[in-house]
């Protein structure tokens, strides 16, 4: 990829589920999306049309009824040139629809989000496994060999990360003859990690030298709550993955500096 490329702007896009305000016919949602939003047309097939505008285009298909009861509904895709303008887009189209031809907009899909997805879940994977290797690392420090039972075992309570690694060897759809089989450290999630880390005496025996700033371990209720919004499918704000570039920052040096570089 040259450079050049790189500086193009990425093509944004959202999809919503749009429900059809019931006395509205097709003809009439199409009427009035190209005269609200002045979209000139570039494909019509029965019950799918694709125009575009000056700000955005537009797709849309009709989900026909599966009863005479049901009321009609559409799927709506909305592109644009980069993310600022799709949010403009959305505002717009929100505005203008809801309440005239749609009784709902329901967004399925957001392009933009799944990008701010995917860089949070890189992220997250960097900073929990690199907290991993501080929590072993200074806990073998202080306990050697007995480091997982008398510094980290006994913070978990009613934790189940030992059943969850049986539960995963046992697997064979998982787990096959060959594979490597993690220690358990690597069951341990970051509510549990932080747990460990603020352990009375882990923190007085040695923590407190490589993760000294509490506010910081705070943060890490703040990584779970993203971590369950990323693992159940929403999408993340932008306000969402600003935290948590800052948070990954900050923890990532203070585990370097900790750590050293191999």
């Amino acid at each position: 990829m040259n450079s050049s490329s790189l500086d193009q702007p990425q093509e944004c896009s959202l999809e919503y589920l749009a429900i059809i305000i019931p006395s509205i016919d097709f003809d009439e949602v199409i009427e009035y999306l190209f005269d609200s939003f002045s979209l000139t047309l570039e494909q019509k097939e029965k019950k799918h049309i694709i125009a575009s505008g000056n700000d955005f285009s537009i797709r849309l298909k009709l989900i026909p009824s599966s009863s005479s009861s049901s009321e009609e509904s559409a799927l709506v895709k909305v592109i644009t040139g980069g993310e600022y303008d799709l949010q403009n887009a959305k505002e717009l189209l929100e505005e203008r629809t809801i309440g005239h031809i749609f009784t709902d907009l329901i967004v399925m899909h957001d392009s933009v989000g799944e990008r701010r997805t995917q860089e949070a879940y890189k992220l997250l994977n960097e900073l929990e496994n690199t907290l991993r290797k501080v929590v072993a690392v200074r806990a073998v420090s202080l306990s050697g060999k007995n480091w997982w039972e008398n510094r980290v075992k006994k913070c978990l309570g009613s934790q189940t990360s030992v059943k969850r690694r049986t539960d995963e060897i046992q697997d064979t759809d998982i787990t096959r003859r060959g594979d490597q089989i993690f220690h358990e450290i690597f069951y341990v999630d970051l509510s549990a990690l932080k747990k460990t880390i603020e352990d009375p005496n882990n923190w007085k025996d040695g923590f407190a030298e490589d993760l000294r700033v509490i506010r910081n371990l705070e943060r890490l209720d703040f990584l779970n709550k993203l971590r369950r919004k990323i693992a159940h499918n929403r999408f993340l704000s932008q306000t969402n993955i600003d935290e948590l570039r800052q948070i990954h920052g900050h923890l990532m040096h203070l585990c370097r500096r900790s750590l050293g570089e191999l």
